[in-house]
């Protein structure tokens, strides 16, 4: 018991001191009036009560050693400080909100300013496919190129029987352009609606447990997103990483 309580206290200490580290580093907690913090004209260094970098390199693995070795020398001990490890540190899935599209925003084959002749980095460029659905080559999104109307559970089966799912909001407000009217590439998606489309991004409510669920729209008449209108159509997609 002795050991494991060592041990846990090794772990201790290097957290304390990789805490001293990002003190060192971001200042925090040393904040005070100082004459001259470095490159002073008389060739000084100010006194900001920070620890030495190399106390810092020479302390953190020395403790870290002394924590391995000290996990080596019993093995039932070493799970003890690994059980103290994982209630420091207990892992953590990442939720819904932390969940991003991990491909550059789509942008009209437009310039920065309007006297500018700099074109903005991700022109909206797309493939169309043999069945009839369409790439977006910056997105790698698969999208139908049709729309149909219906209420929110209609547009989940749709998706669902042509093997597509409804679009998140961030992957439907990728296929608006602003430069244009409608809102979107009409060569591409001809004879698109201008009433709001659904999304699958819920609409977060303080409302009870029993209130109804809201989805996210968009809208090709403008481009605006809006949490409160439902949507009217939908268009499926595919693909990429909602």
């Amino acid at each position: 018991m002795v050991a494991s309580r060592g041990r846990a206290a090794a772990v201790l200490v290097v957290l304390a001191l990789a805490a001293a580290g990002c003190d060192t580093l971001l200042g925090l907690r040393q904040f005070r009036d100082v004459p001259c913090a470095f490159d002073c004209p008389d060739g000084s260094v100010a006194d900001t009560g920070l620890p030495e970098a190399s106390i810092l390199e020479t302390s953190v693995p020395d403790a870290i050693a002394s924590a391995e070795a000290a996990q080596a020398s019993d093995a039932s001990d070493a799970a003890v400080l690994a059980d103290a490890v994982d209630e420091l540190l207990p892992p953590r899935a990442p939720g819904p909100h932390e969940t991003w599209a991990h491909w550059p925003m789509p942008n009209p084959d437009a310039s920065i300013a309007p006297d500018s002749a700099t074109l903005l980095p991700h022109p909206m460029t797309y493939e169309a496919g043999a069945d009839g659905a369409v790439l977006d080559t910056v997105t790698g999104l698969i999208w139908e190129v049709g729309s149909t109307a219906s209420d929110y559970a209609g547009a989940w089966q749709h998706c669902q029987t042509i093997g597509m799912r409804v679009p998140t909001r961030i992957e439907l407000v990728s296929l608006v352009d602003f430069t244009t009217s409608p809102a979107i590439d009409s060569n591409t998606f001809p004879g698109t609606p201008r009433e709001p489309f659904w999304t699958s991004s819920v609409v977060a409510a303080d409302a009870g447990p029993d209130a109804a669920v809201q989805y996210w729209s968009v809208s090709f008449a403008d481009g605006l997103v809006d949490n409160a209108t439902q949507g009217q159509y939908v268009r499926c997609v595919t693909g990429g990483s909602p």
